[in-house]
């Protein structure tokens, strides 16, 4: 009680969406006379504008109002109408009225007066009305799609902005309201209509047109990203292109002047594409014509790239690279290299700017997988397999499927008690007085979450494991891998490297060789620690790029007599003489070889 004998009582004031502009001042009168008449005192007042009932974690206020109840600060809610407290399923509310009850908190509405917990009756009138705002709910989005459906079919805009066009709103009687541009916000009645119109923004409208012309003329969408920026132009939300955007105004069909409705769908009971997508031809004046927008899909689609998942095993030393530069993993990337036909694979680092550890510095290392790997299987056999270490991988690999074993078996137990609580707690729950109905389902929740937890956790580890025995039978095999990569079992292989190497880190420097300055890559390999091996560094001449005077210098350093620049062209490959003299140049400066006489050859630098 407060000083003037009166309950401390919260008024909870809610509504839907933006256009009930009444109904929060409606609320509050109606609140304050059912405060008055039934004495209880208002001393703070809670509000969520514009936010759907049926979802309560969003709504920041309600959520305030629990933690303040659970504070025990008043001793009442006072509501419109129950549906102002919640229209959520019965099984959601029931938690919140759980909570209110055991923290004294009664709740009040305008409509039906003093929730009743205490007895029978009173819980039927609670959990009916809620029910019935449930699916008031249901039926209130059901009337929206249908009225969106119908405006759609009839060729009215149905949907968000559309950059260059402008919107024209119509009053309930079909006459023109006002128009309001792409970069304008506005909320229109709820009864009113609206259609698209080419925008009164000419540079707009014209950024639009080039944008589809410069698609045809051959240009990227990154060219077009840049030519809108320089233009000035911005968004309907007033910012920068980006790919993103363009790529979606290009593909948008609206600007042939089509509607398309439901493609998107969004709703939580129902949605247009519900009954499939709706789409309208010669809904409003194209600003690009139809034949030039089908053109400009084509374009788009022989342009797109699809990128198919890689089959296990491509990548041996998947997850296992990292850069030295920003520390993030380097994986396995297929692209075309100049002067070959086929495309290479690689080990690449993209340190793209989602990454979470972003460098904008980092070089972006990028190794041939052709190189790398026969490196570190050859590393492996020389370290590994030619010592008395063969034995010790096969018993960390041996340690490592005893580990996962436990796991799994321990998890499976796991797995089948939490199932054995579910299904007593299911049969509880049918039983359960209201004092504990609240409690049984808050535990039921949580036993399933960890049931989906164990059961993809054991899923994961089973595929781990399957490769392990069969991978002792390849580490036998290293000797001969560098020969035979692509007749191994690269799926048993991978699985035996990823038991023996511990880490590979790359990365790249400036270095100058003579008076050549050059890109080197350099890097490191670790093996597993319980082998007891140093680092092995990865020399640039293994993982980095091919340098063709450097290999003109090893030629001549082996040759036993003076080699000439017929003898160069032959080891390029090429009958262009000044393409050899281009790199015997740079072998000469980087000092690795030199020329005796005029018609003497080259030989190596002493």
């Amino acid at each position: 009680m407060t000083k003037s004998g009166k309950i401390p009582a919260v008024g909870y004031i809610r509504m839907s969406t933006d256009r009930q502009e009444h109904s929060p001042q409606r609320q509050r009168r109606e609140i304050q006379q059912l405060a008055d008449h039934e004495g209880y005192h208002i001393i703070k007042w809670y509000e969520d504008h514009g936010l759907t009932g049926t979802e309560s974690a969003n709504r920041p206020e309600f959520q305030q109002l629990l933690r303040d109840a659970e504070r025990r600060r008043f001793e009442a809610i006072l509501l419109y109408e129950q549906s102002r407290f919640s229209r959520e399923d019965i099984f959601d509310v029931v938690v919140h009225w759980r909570l209110l009850r055991e923290a004294g908190v009664e709740i009040v509405t305008c409509q039906r007066g003093r929730l009743r917990f205490d007895d029978l009756g009173g819980i039927i009138t609670a959990i009916i009305d809620q029910h019935g705002a449930r699916e008031e709910s249901v039926k209130l989005a059901s009337r929206v799609v249908s009225g969106q459906r119908l405006r759609a079919s009839q060729g009215k805009r149905v949907g968000g902005i559309v950059f260059a066009y402008d919107r024209e709103y119509y009053d309930e009687q079909g006459k023109f309201a006002r128009r309001v541009h792409f970069h304008e916000r506005f909320r229109k009645p709820p009864m009113w209509t609206s259609q698209l119109v080419p925008s009164d923004d000419a540079d707009a409208v014209a950024g639009l047109q080039w944008s589809f012309e410069a698609i045809r003329q051959g240009y990227s969408i990154y060219d077009v990203v840049r030519g809108l920026n320089k233009r000035g132009l911005t968004t309907t939300y007033g910012k920068r292109f980006t790919f993103s955007t363009v790529d979606g105004m290009l593909r948008n069909p609206a600007y042939a002047g089509t509607l398309r409705a439901g493609k998107y769908a969004r709703g939580k009971f129902c949605r247009i594409s519900d009954e499939g997508v709706i789409v309208v031809e010669n809904a409003h004046e194209p600003l690009i014509s139809p034949d030039e927008f089908a053109e400009v899909q084509a374009i788009l689609g022989r342009r797109q790239r699809h990128h198919e998942r890689s089959q296990p095993g491509t990548y041996l030393l998947s997850a296992l690279i990292t850069c030295v530069h920003c520390g993030n993993l380097m994986y396995g990337v297929r692209r075309k290299c100049r002067d070959e036909r086929r495309p290479q694979h690689f080990y690449h680092c993209s340190n793209a700017p989602l990454q979470p550890r972003h460098d904008p510095n980092c070089p972006h290392p990028a190794v041939r997988v052709d190189r790398l790997e026969p490196f570190v299987l050859d590393a492996i056999r020389r370290y590994v397999l030619e010592t008395d270490a063969a034995e010790q991988v096969k018993e960390a690999i041996v340690r490592a499927k005893s580990r996962r074993v436990k796991l799994v078996s321990a998890d499976e137990r796991r797995l089948k008690a939490v199932r054995q609580k579910i299904e007593r707690g299911t049969e509880n729950l049918a039983l359960a007085s209201r004092d504990d109905f609240a409690g049984i389902s808050n535990l039921l929740t949580k036993w399933r979450e960890e049931e989906a937890e164990l059961a993809d956790r054991i899923e994961r580890h089973k595929s781990e494991l399957e490769p392990i025995p069969e991978a002792l039978d390849v580490i036998a095999e290293f000797g001969d891998l560098r020969q035979k990569l692509k007749q191994a079992d690269r799926v048993k292989l991978a699985h035996a490297v990823k038991q023996t190497v511990a880490s590979i880190t790359i990365g790249m420097r400036k270095a100058k060789t003579g008076q050549i300055e050059h890109i080197e890559y350099f890097g490191e390999l670790r093996l597993h620690e319980a082998l007891r091996t140093k680092p092995i560094p990865l020399p640039d001449n293994v993982i980095g790029r091919r340098k063709v005077w450097r290999d003109i210098g090893e030629l001549v350093r082996q040759s036993d007599h003076p080699l000439h620049l017929a003898d160069f062209c032959k080891f390029i490959g090429t009958k262009d003489m000044s393409r050899a003299a281009h790199h015997v140049r740079r072998a000469e400066k980087a000092g690795l070889m030199r020329k005796i006489g005029h018609q003497g050859g080259w030989v190596p630098m002493e």
